[in-house]
């Protein structure tokens, strides 16, 4: 070695320094491997393949899924009349509507907290013989139920209207408050709102023995024998 000049570090006298520590290179299977794992991850995802359509069950137009729900359908004496009172007294919203060629309202929908709750038509339009309560002059034996929130200011509305209040706002045993509301065509809506649990203290008490009838079923007499022909008279026809 010249003088002057260092051996490098690390080294003994005589030997030649070591080199540097090289990187391991991938072996050509290792590295073929890390590319197409690499390829796998830059490539988009490929879409299953649509489903065969003589796979997939064919739908038709008439296969419409049915409602369990009843839908009562009114028949009153003005649809253009009972259609502006439902709206203002009962906040119903106007569905699906059917006009006659003059314009006159034959069939309408009537919604309620977004989907159809009853229909009504004109009196004469489908059947000559179906009346509203109002031109029959009978009682309607059957109530609307509805269920609402705040009874007490749809009371008013409807009253604001013109309906009817068969019964104020009151809270039953059962758990809601109601109200009865009596539209111009003669047909009870009542209207419901859960306001507490059941309690069986409010129970009515119900009668334990039957009221007796106001008459004897011991006065009343058998029909008599039927009136004889007299005698003499001529019959009506020959034997």
């Amino acid at each position: 070695m010249a003088t002057g000049q260092r051996a490098p570090r690390g080294s003994r006298r005589g030997t030649a320094a070591l080199p540097a520590k090289a990187s391991k290179k991938k072996t050509p299977a290792k590295a073929k491997k890390a590319a197409s794992s690499n390829a796998a991850k830059r490539r988009p995802a490929v879409k299953p393949p649509p489903a065969s359509k003589a796979a997939a069950p064919r739908k038709t137009k008439t296969a419409r899924k049915l409602s369990s729900t009843v839908m009562p359908y009114l028949t009153v004496r003005d649809a253009a009349a009972s259609l502006a009172f439902y709206e203002q007294a009962f906040g119903f919203k106007r569905g699906d509507t059917v006009s006659a060629p003059d314009g006159r309202l034959i069939r309408v929908v009537m919604q309620h907290a977004g989907a159809a709750a009853f229909r009504f038509s004109p009196e004469g339009v489908w059947s000559g013989s179906m009346q509203s309560p109002a031109t029959s002059g009978t009682e309607n034996p059957i109530v609307l139920y509805v269920p609402c929130r705040k009874i007490d200011d749809l009371t008013a509305r409807a009253r604001a209207a013109g309906a009817t209040i068969v019964s104020e706002p009151e809270d039953m045993f059962w758990g809601e408050r109601i109200a009865r509301i009596a539209d111009p065509d003669g047909y009870v809506w009542c209207f419901a709102a859960r306001v507490h649990k059941f309690d069986p203290d409010k129970l009515p008490k119900v009668a334990k023995a039957i009221q007796a009838p106001d008459f004897d079923v011991w006065d009343i007499q058998a029909p008599g024998p039927e009136p004889q022909q007299e005698q003499g008279a001529e019959l009506d026809f020959e034997l």
